[in-house]
């Protein structure tokens, strides 16, 4: 148990009137003593529950990622030369991952992409990992082997218990406390082997705007953060979608109306074969075919500074045609 630690938890914790949230410095102290053991489990499960019930803010969205990018940065110093950082934690629970083959598109068009993320057992969701297995497409279990794989195959699927174990064992504290944690907001921010552009999908309204605003409080160069389907980032077609950009200190935001108008969604049909013989060409899906499109013509924006919906639409097009269709 670590006395030093207890500060936070008293700041957090001292009732309606007594207590506050945390500073910048103090959110990055804290996520530090996390992060090497300088606090107790019961500790740890406190601090987050606490933040929890009323949300994070920004200075400790900034402060905790702060942290974690040094944390990181430590064990990471090569340059792996990553293009398109894709955080891809929520899981999807009414449709396939069809986001992942708007990163294989990019990918093949030589935008090197390097998508994380971590899986809960016991959930009625589909996690990409699984996904990912099913297809044999790379997984790295170490921090070294991403290079060599995104210089091969410009794609590369890193678990989050391989770039932090740490962090791992923070986000299963769903498994004890029966609560998600503000953790899953840190994920999706830390961009670990900082690429040159990083997109974020989330869930609850306001989110967006909370990663907006703390990417551009971090000084990052490119975001890309928007309400996707399920939390993940994949512009559901079935309903208008609000982007929230960050290129070069500039916050934009602009909302594309929904591309199907009426549902096309196969909750009940999660077999993988859909989107292998969609990408393929064998076969084209209802759904998968808008948010492919949508998605990648979303991400594609964000990574050729388009903001017209047209020209990403073209854009997303062009990069579909020319995919290796016998990759998967």
């Amino acid at each position: 148990m670590s006395l030093v630690f207890t500060q936070f938890i008293k700041i957090l914790g001292r009732g309606n009137k007594g207590s506050r949230s945390l500073t910048v410095d103090e959110a990055q102290t804290a996520m530090s003593m996390m992060l090497v053991g300088e606090a107790a489990p019961e500790q740890i499960g406190a601090f987050w529950m606490l933040i929890r019930i009323r949300e994070e803010t920004v200075d400790e969205t900034v402060g905790f990622t702060q942290a974690v990018r040094a944390f990181l940065s430590a064990k990471n110093a090569d340059d792996h030369g990553i293009d398109l950082d894709w955080p891809a934690y929520a899981g999807k629970r009414n449709e396939l991952p069809w986001f992942l083959l708007a990163a294989l598109a990019l990918a093949d068009s030589g935008i090197k992409v390097l998508m994380h993320g971590h899986s809960f057992e016991g959930e009625d969701r589909l996690y990409v990992d699984e996904v990912i297995s099913a297809l044999a497409l790379p997984i790295c279990l170490t921090g070294s082997s991403p290079k060599v794989t995104l210089q091969e195959r410009h794609f590369a699927y890193m678990p989050l218990s391989s770039i932090s174990p740490k962090l791992a064992q923070m986000m299963d504290l769903k498994y004890t406390l029966g609560l998600r944690s503000p953790v899953n907001t840190v994920v999706r921010m830390m961009n670990p082997f900082q690429a040159s552009h990083s997109v974020h999908g989330v869930f609850h309204k306001g989110y967006d705007e909370l990663h907006v605003a703390s990417s551009e409080r971090l000084g990052d160069p490119s975001v890309l953060v928007f309400r996707g389907g399920n939390g993940e980032v994949e512009v559901n077609p079935e309903r208008d979608v609000t982007l929230g950009k960050l290129h070069k200190e500039k916050v934009s935001w602009q909302t594309w109306p929904k591309a199907e108008q009426t549902h096309k969604r196969q909750k009940n049909n999660l077999d993988l074969s859909r989107l292998i013989s969609h990408w393929r060409g064998e076969a084209l899906d209802s759904f998968g075919e808008q948010a492919v499109r949508q998605t990648l013509a979303s991400v594609a924006g964000l990574l050729f500074n388009k903001s017209n919906q047209s020209e990403c639409l073209e854009l997303a097009d062009r990069i579909w045609q020319t995919r290796d269709r016998q990759k998967i």
